[in-house]
């Protein structure tokens, strides 16, 4: 398991943000992400849900390869398809300032997904990271391991894909589980896991009105329109 990420000078421990979101269309869960990148200076933990059976696609892939008559959106983030019908999915936002967000990608996917582990194995569920990726290629997330992805009784149960901008970096994350019961475990698991492997205190918090506005405001022109969807 991951050593946890060391707290601030002083043994202060960081203060984090935590947002719980019930089901949200798939533009809007994209653009929320966005928003809370652009504009959070606290980092933050994210976890939602979505409406209907949707997938969502990474930013480099073919809107092709979704399945036919699913509804889809594209992430900002890279990866593969993943299917939301039976996940839990979070997403990770750290500001510049942080230093988490001066870690590699591979340090920071480790570090969340120690979080993850620790969330699982708190409810005596197995998991463990990966120590090296399959060989190959695949069009779903979930198809092939890659390094520090979780994995429970021999089985991929968990990735992700990052973001790094000039605000920050973006990891979106999806645990996939296949009773809604243990999902909603995992999903009430998730904050003290990251709680543990973080050395943070995750706050109840809830959205700001200019939050509001730009994750409406990116929904409108960017996730729900064919051009950012269907374009690549």
């Amino acid at each position: 398991m991951t050593e946890p990420f060391p707290s601030s000078a002083g043994g202060v421990r960081s203060r984090w943000r935590l947002l719980r979101h019930g089901p949200g269309g798939r533009a809007w869960n994209m653009a929320l992400d966005e928003a809370l990148l652009r504009s959070s200076s606290t980092p933050l933990l994210r976890i939602y849900e979505w409406e209907g059976k949707a997938v969502s696609i990474g930013y480099f892939q073919s809107w092709e390869e979704v399945p036919e008559e699913r509804p889809f959106v594209r992430r900002w983030t890279g990866g593969g398809l993943v299917d939301h019908a039976a996940d839990v999915t979070y997403t990770v936002i750290v500001p510049r300032s942080h230093p988490v967000a001066s870690l590699s990608i591979s340090d920071a996917y480790r570090l969340f997904h120690a979080a993850v582990c620790q969330a699982l194995l708190s409810l005596g569920f197995s998991a463990e990271l990966t120590t090296a990726s399959e060989p190959g290629s695949s069009a779903r997330c979930f198809a092939r391991p890659v390094r520090f992805d979780v994995m429970a009784d021999g089985k991929k149960v968990a990735g992700g894909a990052q973001r790094r901008t000039r605000d920050g970096l973006l990891h979106q994350g999806s645990i996939l589980w296949p009773t809604a019961a243990d999902r909603s475990r995992i999903a009430s698991a998730l904050p003290q896991g990251f709680a543990e492997v973080m050395e943070a205190d995750l706050v109840p918090d809830r959205l700001s009105e200019e939050e509001l506005r730009l994750a409406r405001q990116l929904e409108r022109e960017r996730y729900a329109t064919d051009q950012w969807n269907r374009g690549r």
